[in-house]
């Protein structure tokens, strides 16, 4: 069974404002118990990822294994940092002392995708390396990432904001601690995620497996999920 959490403000999922990281291992062990689910694994695509690794560092009675697909590395409270953009460092500074930056530029990234999801979702994959392009053009995925949008902001753009904010704080806890089985997929091309960050993972958990893909972009989840998915099992 595949069960797919929409996080707090997301979709039918309710807000809770000043989240941290580590809230989240909470609201997934109350599922698990309202369905009556014993052990489990979490996989965490993009920025699912440091959500599933909280699953591991805080729930290790419950979590049996880790998928970590196309994950970011942490953007603040780590010593070694060489693998962050200029991005990255911005949205850091940002979390700190200029939170109404982050908000209003995430109004202002999602405000065309809140319009005309349709053509946000194209001008996206017109950026896109041709890996990934190749996967999104498939009728049937195209289709639900577009319905994807409407999920993402069913409830305004207040839990973008508080999702921006979480990723951009220090996690709360280290990497070094997890016990948990972790497996680990890369693109080698994905352009939003660098490789640095799924490098820095690698070395950083030491329960991981890293599986890399010199084909691969940021959407590799959709050509490989049955072999991601049978890892866990």
């Amino acid at each position: 069974r595949l069960i797919a959490v929409d996080r707090p403000g997301i979709g039918l999922s309710d807000a809770k404002p000043g989240r941290r990281l580590l809230d989240w291992p909470a609201d997934v062990a109350a599922l698990a118990d309202r369905l009556a689910i014993g052990a489990f694994s979490v996989i965490g695509w993009s920025g699912g990822g440091p959500y599933a690794l909280a699953c591991a560092a805080a729930r290790p009675d419950r979590v049996a294994a880790i998928g970590l697909v196309s994950s970011p590395a942490p953007l603040a409270g780590v010593p070694e940092r060489g693998y962050l953009r200029r991005l990255d460092r911005n949205a850091v500074r940002a979390a700190g002392r200029g939170r109404m930056l982050i908000r209003l530029a995430l109004w202002h990234w999602g405000r065309p995708q809140r319009r005309d999801a349709e053509r946000f979702f194209e001008k996206s994959v017109a950026e896109m390396c041709a890996a990934d392009q190749a996967v999104m053009s498939d009728t049937a995925l195209r289709e639900r990432m577009i319905a994807n949008s409407a999920e993402l902001y069913r409830q305004g753009g207040r839990g973008m904001y508080d999702e921006a904010l979480v990723l951009a704080r220090p996690w709360g806890f280290d990497l070094s601690d997890i016990t948990v089985p972790v497996y680990l997929w890369h693109g080698e091309r994905d352009e939003t995620v660098p490789l640095g960050m799924a490098n820095y993972l690698a070395r950083a958990i030491p329960t991981a497996t890293a599986n890399f893909h010199s084909d691969e972009g940021h959407h590799l989840l959709y050509r490989r999920w049955p072999e991601i998915l049978a890892s866990l099992v």
